[in-house]
Parts: structure tokens; sequence; C-alpha cells
């Protein structure tokens, strides 16, 4: 009986030898990218998306799109327009069902809601019946609406939800128009395979242009390229930990020649981009692409950076470092999120708003944010599904809660204030 027993814990040792060796060895392909491990990666992945997908499947509801409720209230609770940066509100997000857009008046009012579902723009896309995203969104003054679905492409359509074009380029997180009308946005990830850079498949984003009126794609910049022509492939040697997304861009901003001027050491169509996996932000040469600036420390995990016209930098720093649903309490362990002003002159940075304990403001992943003529800032605060306007002084003039249920909120993803005859297409017929 004895013999027995020491045979198994023998043949138990063993397995978990074999075992241990195994795990080590795939570990060891893993870094190296040495095969099978990409196969087994694709079918580790496939396994994945297959078990999401089957519970998507049978899902009544977005949760996607949903963030536990810390606002009890619903709609706009705060409206005070002598406070407030005249003009009317365009936001997108989930709203019951539908992924869409709706514009506000200064009182509070819903002066317009797009007849329009991003969860059926595209189906012959969609995995599952809640795959789609919006994840930039523009108002033109006719109503009109050019939006991402994220990854996918960039869509145009009209007040009466009627789409004009639609590209195929897998835009995604943002889309900027610049002086002339001409659309920005990151493009989706490309795979590279440079020993001189790494010994690892990598993949990055990209920066494109297009047509306004058509979605055809103008231009595209190469940011592998603009590292290496700027003699800084440094900024990318901890590519290892996230090599299928190095730099995850998520905002592009182009310097008008309006604003150029505030800024000595940039040129009018110099290029804005936030690099979030790296926590840093960039400015590209408008005309050589190679890179002129570069912030690094002051934010993590930031979203939308943009130039203002006293000479600085604004951006939404997230700093994501414990979920909304943390343990430790609402805002996370840094006590929520902020937006920052930088200086590119000195790379001195000083904070434009963070939330107290009247107004918690946390949005560890996305968000977007105005700053507005009157000093105001115009924030969606993405992961908590509210939107709200904020003075200098700290005192919240707005505030949207896009409430979904008893316990969730549906994301508010995009937010502008744009001046008040952009609401005037609200009152015309669609026959």
């Amino acid at each position: 009986m004895k013999l027995e027993k020491g045979r198994g814990f023998t043949r138990i040792i063993g397995v978990v030898g074999v075992a241990f060796l195994l795990f080590m060895l795939g570990l060891f392909l893993g870094v190296q990218s040495l095969p099978p491990a990409k196969q087994l990666k694709n079918v580790i992945d496939s396994t994945g998306q297959i078990k999401s997908l089957a519970v998507a499947a049978f899902k009544s509801r977005p949760d996607q799109h949903l963030s536990r409720r810390w606002y009890p209230e619903d709609g706009v609770t705060i409206a005070d327009p002598a406070r407030m940066e005249p003009g009317v509100t365009f936001i997108s997000g989930l709203f019951g069902q539908r992924l869409g857009f709706r514009l506000f008046g200064a009182d509070g009012q819903l002066l317009y809601d797009w007849p329009i579902d991003f969860f059926k723009i595209a189906p012959e896309k969609m995995e599952h019946r809640y795959h789609a995203l919006i994840h930039g969104a523009l108002l033109f003054p006719d109503g009109d609406v050019v939006a991402n679905l994220d990854g996918r492409g960039m869509v145009r359509f009209d007040a009466c939800g009627r789409v004009k074009w639609m590209n195929e380029d897998r835009t995604h997180h943002s889309i900027f128009a610049d002086e002339s009308g001409v659309l920005w946005a990151p493009t989706g990830v490309v795979e590279y395979d440079k020993p001189t850079l790494a010994n690892v498949i990598f993949r990055v984003d990209r920066i494109a242009s297009f047509d306004p009126e058509t979605g055809a794609k103008l231009s595209e910049i190469d940011l592998v390229e603009a590292i290496e022509k700027s003699d800084r492939i440094g900024l990318i040697q901890d590519m290892y930990r996230l090599k299928d997304d190095v730099v995850h861009l998520n905002d592009i901003e182009v310097l008008s020649a309006a604003i150029a001027s505030a800024f000595p050491t940039f040129n009018a169509g110099d290029i804005l981009v936030s690099l979030r996996n790296l926590k840093q932000l960039w400015v590209l040469d408008g005309s050589t692409h190679e890179i002129k600036w570069i912030s690094a420390g002051p934010t993590i995990g930031q979203h939308d950076p943009n130039f203002e016209p006293d000479g600085t930098i604004s951006v939404l720093d997230n700093r994501p470092l414990s979920s909304i649903n943390a343990p430790d309490g609402y805002p996370g362990v840094h006590g929520g999120s902020r937006i920052l002003a930088i200086d590119p002159a000195d790379g001195t940075h000083r904070t434009l708003y963070r939330g107290d304990a009247q107004n918690t403001f946390y949005t560890p992943y996305r968000g977007k944010f105005q700053r507005l003529a009157n000093g105001n800032l115009l924030i969606a605060e993405t992961d908590a599904g509210r939107a709200f306007e904020v003075t200098p002084a700290g005192d919240v003039v707005w505030s949207y809660v896009n409430g979904w249920d008893a316990e969730n909120v549906g994301w508010v993803l995009d937010i502008g204030r744009y001046p008040a005859d952009y609401g005037d297409f609200a009152g015309k017929s669609c026959n």
C-alpha cells in the first residue's frame, strides 16, 4: 500500500514537472515569437472570441456601453444659461437600446434626436447585435454628422439619418476637422516586421486625412517612419509589453494658422497626437512628419489633447489605475481624472480642473472635453455616463446624466458645444 502511494505521488510530481516545462517552453516561444506561438495564440484568441460572441448573442442589453450608476438623477439636471458658454450641446452615446446622437439647448431641452442607430448601420460588419461603438463625432451646420464606426470606418449622414458615404479605412477614437474642412482620424494598426527596431512583429496605428464630401482618404502618415526619420527609435523600445498595439493613437489635431503665432516652436499645419499606451503627446512637423516635441510624465492614459489660443496644450489626464467599480472608491487611487494645460515652451503643466467632494470626476478609460471661449470646460465623463460644464472656479453650470436603468448609465462618448444656429435645422421636415 505504501509502495502504491509512493508511486502515485511520483507520477503526480512527474506530471506537474512536465506541465511546468511545457509552460516555460510556451512562455519562451511566446516572448521570442517563435513557432508555434502565433498559431497557439490564434487558437486561444479564437476560443475567447467565440465565447464572448456566444455570451453576447444571448444578451438583451448592450453591456459594453454600460457603467455602474454613480449619479441618481437622469437627463439634464443642471442648466444655468447665464453662466454657460452660449450655444447648443451635441453628444453621442447609448440611449436606451440605441447608439446615436442628440442635441440639447442651453435650457436643457432636447432639440433633436437623430433617427439613426449605429447598432444597425452596418449589420454585415457586426459579430453580434451590439457590436458597434461611436468613437469620434462632429456636427455640421446643416445637421449632417460625421462619426467613426470605431475600428471599421467613417460615416457621414444627414439630419434625417440618411447615409451620404461610408468608408472602410478602420478609423477610430476621434475626428478632427482642420481649418480647410479636411477630416483627420487615427486608422487601424498596421503590422511591422522590422528587425532594426525589434525582434518581434509589432503593430502601430497610422494618421490619415479624409475628404469631408466623399470620405476618400487624402493622405496617410506612417508613425514608424516618423520615429525612424526623427532618430527616436528608443521611444518604442518598451513595445514587447504591448506589441499588438504599441502606441494606441487616440487623438489627432492640426495647428491652425489662426493661433499658430501663440506657439513659437511650432508652425501652422503641425500635427498633435496622443499616444495612450506610451503615456506621451507628440507634435509632428506638418511637412516632414518628423517629431518636433514630446511630452511624457504628466499624464496616464490621456485623451483629447488640444492646441489652445493661449499657447498651451490642454489634455484629459484619465489616470486609470483602478476601475470605476474599484473597492477603493469611485475616484480611483489618484483621486480621479483631471484636465491639464501643458506649456510646450518649457514643459510645465497646471491643473485646469479636477473633481472634489462636491463634484467627483473620474473616467479611467475614455472621455472627451472642450475648453470653451468663456473659460469653462465641457467634459464627457464617459465611464460615468455623464457630461457637464464647469467654470474655472469649479462650479457646475450644466450637467447631463445618461441614465439607462436603476443600476446603470449609458456611456456619453462625444461632446461639443456649437453655435446656437447649429440647431436651426431641427425644425425642418425629413419628408
